[in-house]
């Protein structure tokens, strides 16, 4: 045990790599089977706090293909408690999440950027 953190994939990195450039995408799973899932659509933040958030328009959303339906269902089934993730609407049948994957520049800027 040489070092106190072993080096390790962080668990976002394999959403971020479904839609690069993305900031933010929203997930539909099946919460009785997490493999059943998709990705509704990708976003970055906005220029300015409060400001509506900034679609992406390079993918075919909602994507349900088999590798990113595998994708989000292991990130969901191990990660869903994360901070990151947010519950947007939840049934019996299907849970929509909110997933940050970037922090938004104006908190990454510590404070008012006027």
């Amino acid at each position: 045990m040489s070092s106190p953190h072993p080096r390790r994939t962080p668990p976002l990195d394999t959403l971020r790599e479904l839609v690069p450039g993305a900031e933010l995408i929203k997930v539909r799973a099946n919460p009785n089977n997490w493999d059943q899932a998709m990705l509704l659509a990708a976003y970055t933040w906005p220029q300015h706090q409060g400001d509506r958030l900034v679609p992406l328009e390079h993918g075919a959303y909602p994507d349900d293909s088999h590798h990113t339906a595998l994708t989000i269902g292991e990130f969901l089934s191990r990660y869903r408690q994360l901070p990151v993730v947010r519950v947007l609407q939840a049934s019996a049948a299907a849970y929509t999440f909110l997933v940050e994957l970037a922090r938004p520049s104006w908190e990454l800027s510590g404070g008012d950027s006027q």
